[in-house]
């Protein structure tokens, strides 16, 4: 641990600098650490919190010998692991809170989505409902617990003071197209029976107002397909819980891929 004492106040703070450059993207991106619904400040401080619990791990950091340029590169370095475990680890949340937005879609209750004013953006009323689910998935499995143990040991297996090089851009790219296509994947898939319903709804719809084409079948069409939809997310929200326990570990693999391709070779 740094002592303070002289100049130690001077490298405590590099420290902490050190260590925020990659906690603080990571309670800016997770939605269990807050996310977008809260406030910049909040999320920044909670970051900073974060780089507090890391400093015994910073203390060997090669703080002294490092000049303006040699510290921009490892800001930048750190930036980028936080970044990226950040995003791998976000689009876990996001692709149930995508999933509920294609729910929204399907049963043409898009137009309810609000400007929100926290976040500057548009927001899904199932979306939210399904964030908030995957957030109590996360922490039925004990996620907090596993996400602090795994920015402990992260600074063993990606140590503060390796290099930016251009080795490392080829993997990242490629970690970070891999989620989002299990974002995708699993947006899809968590979305899949609403979708069916609302095409099995709309097909005989069809059928109804090809027998009888003086039903209103538009005005008919919206709250029907609306009910059916809202009746299925309730119904499955317990499916819902159990999907994306069940798609726990293959979100695990990338997280521990998103450290493994900062590990220096």
């Amino acid at each position: 641990m740094i002592a303070p004492g002289g100049d130690s106040w001077q490298r405590l703070l590099l420290a902490l600098a050190l260590g925020a450059a990659r906690t603080v993207p990571l309670a800016w991106l997770v939605p269990a650490l807050g996310g977008p619904r809260v406030p910049g400040q909040v999320r920044v401080g909670l970051g900073v919190m974060l780089a507090v619990l890391c400093l015994p791990a910073l203390a060997g950091a090669p703080l002294g010998a490092l000049g303006p340029v040699g510290w921009v590169l490892l800001l930048a370095r750190e930036l980028f692991v936080g970044l990226t475990v950040g995003l791998c680890v976000g689009a876990a949340f996001r692709a149930a809170e995508s999933a509920g937005r294609l729910v929204d879609l399907a049963r043409g209750a898009n137009l309810a989505e609000v400007l929100s004013p926290l976040s500057d953006e548009r927001t899904s009323p199932t979306g939210d409902l399904y964030l908030f689910v995957s957030v109590i998935a996360f922490l039925e499995l004990g996620g907090l617990r596993l996400f602090a143990n795994a920015l402990g040991r992260s600074y063993q297996a990606v140590p503060v003071g390796g290099a930016l090089t251009s080795q490392s851009v080829g993997p990242v790219a490629l970690l970070v197209t891999a989620s989002v296509g299990r974002l995708m994947e699993s947006a899809v898939g968590l979305a899949a029976p609403v979708l069916v319903a609302a095409w099995l709804a709309d097909l005989v719809l069809g059928m109804v107002g090809r027998a009888a084409p003086q039903i209103p079948l538009y005005f008919v069409a919206m709250p029907a397909k609306a009910l059916l939809g809202l009746g299925l997310v309730l119904l499955g929200l317990g499916a819902l819980d159990a999907a994306l326990v069940a798609g726990f570990p293959a979100w695990a693999t990338l997280f521990e891929r998103a450290f493994a391709v900062w590990r220096p070779r």
